[in-house]
Formats: structure tokens, sequence, C-alpha cells
């Protein structure tokens, strides 16, 4: 299969796999023949990426870490969590119990070992982001705590405080978030109050362990001491709010804005590696580096030798060293036989992916 962005479906194009929308709501079955309405929908419905068909990768497999259903699943029980709670004003135990159970479920399902990928994509739904948004970080961040060797009881809390790190934005005063333009002073202090309103409802709800308030008061600190809403720095903040600093950071890049169109998953993987040891933990973002698939599995590339070719391994751990199956040569004719070139070799050394093609 192929992986393609969603703006750059064509009519003729066939799915390779069911095209769900960031709701997990079933758009277009496997096999199913783009038409000009079926692009429409794709946009309409905010879909960031489609898998087709293409039989030079019929062998290529695309599978996600977690399963985007519980991704979803976690989107939801958020937005639950968030409409009863700015209704009455604090957080039902019940709701809060559901937001859980998505949470242990993709935590199970690193177990007993990973298969497949991260998703790089973000939210390109803005209507919607305040729960796509936190779910993917929930992911990210279960990937890099599995890499650290962390069990079931020490992964879970950090899916959760990822999931649950903007629930203070309930009680920030209506529109502050939404406001077109510059915010003043005292907007961007009050928007600093978030983490710390919603440590103080979790340590309320008393459902939540110590560890998980912890970390929403302290996802917004930076690893040198400019973060907020405290100041604090290096390993003086929560190990899981260094984590969910860099996945959130990461999503939010890669996600549309009210103010800006999402980057590119290599450009935002640049960004936070800019930042290590600056921002962000070094240690932990070299975790990440070595996770995130900068050029996934099914992507079109070009090669700094003017190649073209489609990526079928991400080789995790070498950052952007894929190996890839070459479809088009040097002057742009179809490749007869398309052959493979792992860029982790040193024959390829010189070699580099320049760009992202149809995506």
């Amino acid at each position: 299969m192929r992986r393609i962005s969603a703006r750059y479906a064509k009519v003729g194009m066939v799915t390779g796999k069911p095209v769900y929308d960031a709701r997990r709501n079933l758009l277009f079955d496997k096999n199913t023949e783009l038409t000009k309405e079926s692009l429409n929908t794709l946009k309409v419905y905010g879909v960031g990426e489609i898998l087709i068909d293409d039989p030079r990768v019929d062998d290529v497999i695309v599978q996600p870490m977690i399963a985007p259903e519980l991704e979803a699943q976690m989107a939801e029980a958020l937005k639950q969590l968030k409409l009863e709670t700015r209704a009455k004003k604090f957080i039902e135990p019940m709701l809060l119990q559901e937001a859980k159970k998505p949470v242990f479920a993709a935590t199970r399902s690193l177990f007993p070992e990973v298969v497949g990928e991260p998703n790089a994509a973000g939210c390109l739904l803005l209507q919607d982001y305040d729960y796509i948004h936190p779910a993917k970080v929930a992911s990210m961040s279960l990937a890099i705590g599995k890499m650290l060797g962390w069990r079931v009881l020490k992964l879970a809390p950090l899916g959760l405080s990822a999931l649950l790190m903007n629930i203070g934005y309930i009680k920030l005063p209506t529109g502050i978030l939404t406001k077109q333009g510059s915010l003043a002073a005292d907007e961007r202090h009050e928007i600093h109050k978030h983490p710390y309103y919603g440590a103080s409802m979790l340590n309320e709800s008393g459902r939540v362990s110590p560890e998980v308030t912890r970390a929403v008061l302290q996802h917004h600190e930076r690893w040198d001491g400019s973060g907020y809403p405290n100041g604090i720095k290096e390993k003086d903040i929560s190990i899981y709010a260094r984590i969910i600093a860099i996945t959130d950071t990461y999503y939010a890049l890669v996600s549309r804005r009210p103010h800006r169109k999402e980057l590119l998953p290599h450009d935002a993987l640049d960004f936070i590696m800019t930042y290590a040891g600056e921002l962000f933990d070094p240690e932990l973002v070299q975790l990440f580096a070595d996770q995130v698939p900068i050029y996934p599995n099914g992507v079109t590339v070009k090669l700094s030798t003017k190649e073209v070719g489609i990526v079928v391994d991400t080789n995790l751990g070498s950052i952007a060293r894929p190996k890839v199956r070459i479809i088009y040569d040097e002057d742009s004719t179809a490749v007869k036989d398309p052959y493979e070139i792992d860029l982790t070799e040193s024959t390829y050394e010189d070699t580099t992916v320049i760009e992202v093609l149809g995506y």
C-alpha cells in the first residue's frame, strides 16, 4: 500500500484500507474507487491521510502501533469528561473512570511486544483538536514509555496524564483559546494557569495518582526552566511531564491550527531536535527521534540522486535513513522493475531524502 495525504487523493484511486474520520466513523470500505464526491467527503471530514492500492508496494504492511479505534475512544471519553465537568464544575468520578479504560487498553496493546509504528500525522479538524490532540499525545507518550522499559502499571498513568493534560482549560474564560490575533498579557497569564487548574481538579477528585496530578501540573515546564507555571527545570520536572512536553509539542506542530497550516513530520521532528537540551530533555528527545517514523512505510520520497521511491522500511532508530523502493529513475522515467536501496548502508551514505511527495 501507498500512503498519501488525503489532499493528494485523485479520482480513480482505490483505497487499500477502510477510511475513517477522526471519530472512527467509517467513510469508505477497503477497495473503494474514489470519485469526485469521495474527494469532497475526505475534505469535509478532515481526513489526514489514506492508504491506497499500489501494485508496486502491495507487499508493504502499514500498521499503526496503537489502533485508531483506541485513540478515538480516548478522544470521545475525554470529550464527555470535559462537557460534564464544565457543566457540574467538578470532575465526575464515573466519567474519569471511563476515560481510564481506553488508556489502559492502549497500554496493554503494547505488550508482550510492540507491533507497527506510531501515527505521525496530526489533527486536521480544528473543531475536534481539543479532544483528538490529547489522544494522539497519549499514544506517542506510551510508545516512549515502552522504549524506557516500563511495564503496564507505570505506563498507564503516563497515558492518562497525557490525555488529561489540558483538563484545566475548562476553567479558562470563554473564548480565550479561540481568540483571533494576539493575546493581551493578562490573557496569556490566565492561559498559563491551566496546568494548575487541571492539577487542582484532579487532586480534588481523589481518583488519580499523585504522579498524574504532578504531570498535569508540570507538562508546560521546560528543561531550561523557561516553562510554566513554576519555572522548574531539568530532572526536577516529572519524567511523565518531560515526555509529554515533547509529544505535545510535536503533535501541535503537525496539526492544523487557526493561525497556521500543519508541518510535515520531519519538519516537526527537526524542531524538537533543535531544542533538545534547551526546551526538552535531550535523552528523551533521542528516544523520541528513534521512535517517530519521519518517513513512514508507504510514503513517497524524492532522493538527492533525483530518484523517486516509496518507503518500504522506516528503519526506526536510524533517523531519516529509510529503505526505499525506487519507482522513478533520475530522469523521472518509470522503473520497469523497481529495486530497493537501504540508506543505512555505507554504499548510500551520501544519498538523502530531500522531499516528501504526495503528503
